[in-house]
Formats: structure tokens, C-alpha cells, sequence
């Protein structure tokens, strides 16, 4: 085993061809806004706090995907990738485009390398910007995911005879994950989401809770519109270590999504760049607990091209344990540049700059509430 080096950052600029066209929500260019600003930071590269830098990904083999996905399926992506006007592969969210699938199983490739780079010793952590693709379902795609990377790199885990835990903090419930696994105990899944009677998919109630072995290894902390860090940190703090600590497993794995942070326009949670960085530096702090080390960052969602940059940067730049700056510290002027390009917007000013948040209602209630509900389902006490 060689020694670990740095964080390795997956990032083949090929990713930004997983692209539904103008118009669509969904853009890996915001995620490379990411990278590019650990770059103008000079922090990533082969000697630098942040680091390597993945720049070459292969897509996935056919028999990778079809760990997860159905023969029929795959099929079904290429032809109509192949297609000049191709169709939906939803009903309605998740259009094919030409190159479709290769576009998606790089990134999928880009997920298992990260998932192989750690579990191999190369690195203590990593993370893959583009990787994230929670919704996509064996048999269909979902929510602008057309192959599921999580899934598939989970099952990496597990023909090794590893246990992963899987936490997922993006706005919306990760459903295509949580339910592919929903009885296999080798995968405990804890899943922070607005609350699906007000947002897509409609899932993750608390009493989803895993079957046959899986039985309360599957949490859901379902969110009301508005709530934000004074929601997500003490929850955090009392269901998730508790749980990993008692499951002993081999890998962490965080879908980071940015799509909860106050501003999003699909979503409608309030987190900032402070509750990010507190799941994130809890987290890496039980992998060296429990892990070895072993902790993987998937980018996700995030539909507001400032919020994702920002987090993205922010998690590498915690896994390297560099220092965070202050949030009132200016961004880099030529990134602000490119920024505005890429983004069609102007670039945000500094590393905290809010959008205008409304009035939260969290309260210690509706905490004493939510947590009685979940321990109920799952049969412990927090």
C-alpha cells in the first residue's frame, strides 16, 4: 500500500458534457466553477494543501452499470442518445441528449475512481465534484440523474466485503440509493432532506426505515421548508455519530449537495457555508475514527451556481484540513471573472455573501418532535 497523498479531487473537464441544454437547471459547469476556484486559490495540484488533481476519467464499463441498472435500460440510454432528437428518459425532468451515455458513465467513472483511489490506499479522502446522481433508478432515470454512481460505487464497497455508511444531505430524498439497498444491512443510509409532502420526490418518510437486514439501518430526517442550521446541526450531532460509531464501517460517503443552501431555486432548506462545514468536519473526524481515513464527498445537487462553488470548495478545502477563510474574505477577482462567464451573472463577493434568507420555523418543539418520531421508527433512543 503506497502512502496516502492529499485529497484527490476528481475533475475530467469532459464531465460538463453531462449537459440537458440551456435552459435546464441542471449544470456540471457550476461544479467546475468549483474546481476552478480551489484552482485560483492555488490549492490544488500535486504539491499543493488540496490535491491531486484526477484529470483523466474513463467512463464506465457496461458491466460496472449493470451492478446497477437492468441490461433493458442501458440499452434504452444509448439508442436514444444515439438519436438527433432524443426523448425524455423520465417523465419529464431528465432528457437524453447526444452522448448521453458516455457522458454519464464518466461520471460514474469518476465516482468509482474516487471510491478505488481511497479504498486503495492511494489517498485518505477524495472527492468527485460531478458524482452525486442519487435519484436515478434501476429501471429509469430521475430528477435530471440518468445512472445512478452512488449505487454503483456503494456495490464497489461491497463486493470487497465492505460496510459503508451513507449520508446524504442534499435538499432531496435520495431515493434511488435508499431504496436499492433498503434491505441490505451493509449499508447504513442517513438521509437529511426537505420534507417530500412539499418537494420532489415525495419520499423519505421517517418510518422508511429498511427491511430484513436493513431494518433500521435506513434513516430519514425529513426538513420543513425554511429550516436551516439551527435544524440540521444538533440533529446531525445526535443521529448521525451515534449511528456510524455503532455500525463499524469500512467507508464513509457524503452526498454534499448544495441544493439545501438558503437560496436554491428548487429546493427550499436554509443551510449555509457554516452547517456545510460542520457535517463535513464531523465526518471527516469519524473517518479517522472508525474508517482509517476511508471518506469519500459527492457533489450532488445545487441549482445556484455561487452556493455550489462555494461548498464544493469548501469541502475539499476541509478534507485537507487547510484553513477556512472568514466569510467576509473577498473571492479571487480573476475567479469572479470567469464566474460571471460561466454563470451569466455576476460572481459573488465574498465567501459568505447570502441571498436573503426568510424567517426559519424551526423550533425546540418541532426537534423534540422529529427526533421522538425517529427513534420510535428505528427502535433507539438519541
Amino acid at each position: 500500500m503506497t502512502h496516502p497523498s492529499g485529497v484527490a479531487v476528481v475533475w475530467d473537464d469532459r464531465f460538463v458534457d453531462y449537459d440537458f441544454g440551456e435552459g435546464h437547471p441542471f449544470r456540471e459547469r457550476y461544479r467546475a466553477l468549483g474546481v476552478e476556484l480551489l484552482e485560483s486559490l492555488r490549492l490544488l495540484g500535486p504539491k499543493a494543501p488540496v490535491g491531486p488533481r484526477i484529470a483523466r476519467v474513463e467512463p464506465a464499463t457496461t458491466e460496472e452499470l449493470e451492478t446497477f441498472h437492468t441490461p433493458r435500460y442501458l440499452s434504452r440510454v444509448k439508442d436514444q442518445g444515439a438519436q438527433d432528437e432524443p426523448g425524455f428518459l423520465d417523465r419529464g425532468d431528465t432528457p437524453a441528449f447526444p452522448g448521453c451515455f458516455e457522458a454519464t458513465a464518466r461520471i460514474v467513472g469518476g465516482t468509482l475512481a474516487a471510491v478505488r483511489r481511497v479504498l486503495g490506499g492511494e489517498s485518505d479522502h477524495a472527492v468527485s465534484f460531478s458524482g452525486g446522481l442519487h435519484h436515478a433508478a434501476p429501471g429509469h432515470a430521475s430528477g435530471f440523474c440518468i445512472f445512478n454512481d452512488i449505487g454503483i460505487a456503494i456495490h464497489e464497497v461491497l463486493k470487497e466485503g465492505g460496510r459503508v455508511a451513507y449520508v446524504d444531505i442534499d435538499a432531496h430524498h435520495g431515493d434511488g440509493v435508499m431504496y436499492r439497498f433498503y434491505n441490505d444491512g451493509r449499508v447504513l443510509d442517513i438521509d437529511f432532506h426537505q420534507d417530500g409532502r412539499t418537494l420532489f420526490p415525495g419520499t423519505g418518510t421517517v418510518q422508511e426505515t429498511g427491511a430484513d437486514d436493513g431494518q433500521g439501518l435506513k434513516v430519514n430526517v425529513p426538513l420543513p421548508p425554511g429550516a436551516g442550521d439551527e435544524a440540521l446541526v444538533p440533529l446531525f450531532d445526535q443521529v448521525v455519530p451515534p449511528m456510524i460509531r455503532d455500525f463499524h464501517p469500512d467507508l464513509l460517503l457524503l452526498q454534499g449537495g448544495a441544493d439545501a443552501h438558503a437560496g436554491d431555486p428548487l429546493a427550499h432548506l436554509q443551510y449555509t457555508l457554516a452547517g456545510y462545514r460542520h457535517v463535513v468536519s464531523s465526518l471527516h473526524a469519524l473517518s479517522h475514527e472508525l474508517t482509517g481515513g476511508r471518506f469519500v464527498i459527492l457533489g450532488g445537487g445545487g441549482y445556484h451556481p455561487a452556493n455550489v462553488s462555494r461548498v464544493l470548495a469548501q469541502h475539499a478545502m476541509i478534507l485537507a484540513d487547510h484553513p477556512l477563510p472568514e466569510p467576509g474574505e473577498e473571492l479571487p477577482p480573476a475567479w469572479r471573472t470567469r464566474f460571471a462567464e460561466v454563470a451569466g451573472r455576476p460572481a459573488p463577493r465574498t465567501w459568505g455573501e447570502l441571498t436573503p434568507r426568510v424567517q426559519s420555523p424551526w423550533n425546540a418543539t418541532r426537534q423534540e418532535n422529529l427526533l421522538a418520531a425517529i427513534s420510535q421508527a428505528i427502535g433507539r433512543r438519541f
